[in-house]
């Protein structure tokens, strides 16, 4: 209180704020697509919402932090007007209302969709997604006149084509009308999950066996299949109109529909139910998608037979104990939850194949190890199984011909990958107590704390990723060197562990076949318990030169690789070891060995292993009516743009 001469007190005033305060940015941005595509959309005049995170510096394009819209027309050579999504006109309306004339509502889909699925991976695999290098994914809407879409590791690119329909069976479209594979949601959630499988396994892009494709198909047909189950209203609709009962819904399980019958097939191109349980069409599958869809379908069985248990109860209460639903529409609030159930199997159930990337071999992979990841990933975090999700999911694997071979039964302890166990050193040492292998060894310690930091600031969504970059020094042997760079370190550390204990987690200990670190990261994944858990996952690969076809150019002959990824706890206790090795050069070395080394197992199994990727190729040159023609190895022809060419799917596509 302040006075002035006689007069009362006077109470000070207080200071106006001011009218300009901080206004915080969105943290989502909601874009319009078709529903899953333009017939879609056409025959139920709705539009899908995609919720996608706010890019406060996206340009152009749109070009984002990790995908880059890219719109050049080769055929035409025509650069389409790139969209600004943060230009006020198209932010006031959720972006552009979706058009097949505008190339603009192209370049806005395949975003959408392409943002959309890369963060669910990122939500299932438990930590921020990078493409190499930093690089972003170039998406191009309009890249060729052809019915293809395919996704270009050489180009960082998803390129997408665009075709006249057929014109004799063009399904609910005009004869002849021009159709843009960039405006299904489904082809486009495809062929970004091929580029999200690349990042996470390079080497699946050399097909040593016939499941190497044929996961990359799987795969990215699950996610592109799943991601229907991202928009509620659509999961209620085939709720209502199926009576709860999914099999009998033609869309929300079927993928590329308008591709499929603008083509002339006359129904979707894939569809994930529909086929016999049985294994006949496994075992005499070849073809990458026809393989893969088996996969699929035992994927689906899975889910069906177990969101049908989740809502015996409400179905149960619903009728009174009968089971049995009355003709009619089903109640709008029974709609509402057994969508809820719907959605939570389907986000369950793709979080344990994406979760399982982690624990699938860096090179050679097979659906038999796809199975071992999913059942020990899932167990790490739900080690009970009440709802026996792992059980189900198995045992549809199963009837469908689909199961490891070098198991002893089909039980969770039997599937999970073995522990790295470490072979004691001295002549006194006990081998009925061996422990598991240490990255903290005391002959080659690996300090992961910074990892581990850099992990953690990447759990903020709002903060800037870690910067730690793990590589070897240019022009220098990664066993030797001066490295001050914390991931310089880190590669020297581990190549030196690795080094140390090659013939225990199955690489040659040759000094001349180097050694690479592939790829190393941390993961914190939400489990049963609601607590983090974190981990640690190393890629290793060898090539082994002295086993390919010398008469071949180095660079250009199919590829001989070991390959080794380690599942360690935060403290570096390796918890996991999935080995795909190749024999050792020095096998009277091995052969000397006590009777249980681990060695004498990795050397078998490699002979083993490089049998069949031997006898994979020849049978491919076999069947290749090219291989008469060129010196080129007919897996060397085996590429993603391919497998999709419209000349070698011509029933198939995409």
């Amino acid at each position: 209180m302040t006075t002035t001469g006689d007069t009362a007190p006077v109470a000070p005033v207080a200071p106006v704020a001011p009218n300009n305060p901080t206004i915080r940015p969105p943290d989502r941005r909601q874009l319009r697509t078709f529903a899953f595509d333009p017939m879609s959309t056409r025959l139920s005049g709705r539009f899908l919402g995609l919720d996608v995170p706010f890019e406060a510096d996206l340009l152009p394009g749109p070009d984002g932090s990790l995908v880059q819209v890219v719109d050049y027309d080769a055929t035409r050579d025509v650069w389409y007007e790139p969209l600004d999504l943060n230009d006020p006109a198209v932010l006031a309306q959720d972006g552009l209302r979706p058009a097949e004339g505008d190339p603009r509502a192209h370049q806005q889909i395949v975003y959408a969709v392409a943002t959309s699925v890369i963060e669910r991976v990122e939500r299932f695999v438990g930590r921020r997604f990078r493409w190499r290098s930093s690089q972003k994914l170039r998406l191009v809407p309009h890249a060729f006149e052809g019915r293809n879409a395919f996704f270009d590791p050489k180009r960082r690119a998803v390129l997408f084509g665009y075709y006249q329909a057929d014109r004799r069976d063009p399904g609910p479209n005009l004869p002849g009308q021009v159709i843009f594979t960039c405006l299904s949601t489904d082809i486009v959630a495809h062929e970004v999950t091929h580029a999200i499988l690349h990042r996470l396994r390079q080497y699946y892009a050399e097909p040593t066996n016939p499941d190497v494709f044929a996961w990359h198909e799987a795969f990215a047909d699950l996610v592109a299949l799943f991601q229907h189950f991202v928009h509620r209203d659509v999961v209620c609709e085939a709720v209502a109109t199926t009576s709860s009962d999914l099999r009998k819904n033609s869309g929300l399980l079927q993928l590329a529909r308008e591709f499929g019958e603008s083509t002339g097939r006359g129904a979707a191109l894939r569809s994930a139910i529909g086929t016999e349980p049985t294994p006949q069409r496994f075992l005499s599958a070849s073809e990458p998608h026809e393989r893969g869809a088996c996969f699929v379908a035992a994927v689906f069985d899975a889910y069906l037979d177990s969101y049908k248990r989740s809502i015996g109860d409400l179905i149960r209460i619903a009728t009174g104990g009968t089971g049995i639903l009355p003709a009619g529409e089903l109640h709008p609030d029974l709609v509402e939850r057994v969508a809820d159930e719907a959605v939570k199997n389907a986000d369950r159930l793709l979080g344990m194949v994406v979760r399982a990337m982690d624990y699938l071999p860096v090179v050679d992979v097979c659906f038999g190890d796809v199975v071992r990841a999913i059942v020990t990933a899932d167990r790490a975090l739900y080690p009970d199984d009440a709802i026996n999700l792992r059980g189900n999911l198995v045992e549809a694997m199963r009837r469908r011909g689909i199961y490891p071979e070098q198991v002893a039964s089909l039980s969770d302890v039997a599937l999970e990958w073995p522990p790295a166990l470490a072979w004691p050193k001295g002549a006194e040492a006990d081998l009925n107590n061996r422990e598991a292998l240490d990255l903290n060894d005391p002959e080659a310690p690996v300090d992961l704390r910074n990892l581990i930091l850099l992990a953690a600031m990447d759990l903020d969504p709002g903060g800037k990723p870690g910067a730690l970059q793990v590589k070897a020094p240019l022009g220098s042997d990664p066993d030797e060197g001066d490295m001050g760079d914390p991931g310089e370190v880190l590669f020297q550390t581990l190549s030196r562990w690795a080094r140390l204990h090659a013939v225990e987690i199955g690489l040659d200990p040759d000094p001349e076949l180097r050694i690479a670190l592939t790829g190393i990261h941390v993961a914190y994944r939400q489990a049963a318990d609601g607590q983090p858990r974190p981990e640690v996952a190393i890629q290793l690969t060898q090539r082994r030169p002295e086993l390919e076809d010398q008469e071949l150019p180095y660079d250009t002959r199919p590829k001989m690789r070991a390959g080794t990824v380690l599942i360690a706890g935060v403290d570096g206790r390796i918890e996991h070891m999935i080995a795909k090795p190749l024999p050792f050069k020095d096998a009277a070395a091995i052969a000397k060995l006590p009777l249980d080394h681990p060695g004498r197992d990795h050397h078998d199994a490699g002979v083993r292993r490089l049998g069949a990727m031997t006898g994979w190729g020849e049978q491919l040159d076999i069947v290749d009516a090219l291989s008469e023609w060129t010196d080129q190895p007919s897996v060397e022809r085996l590429t993603f743009a391919a497998i999709h060419a419209e000349i070698m799917n011509a029933d198939r596509g995409i």
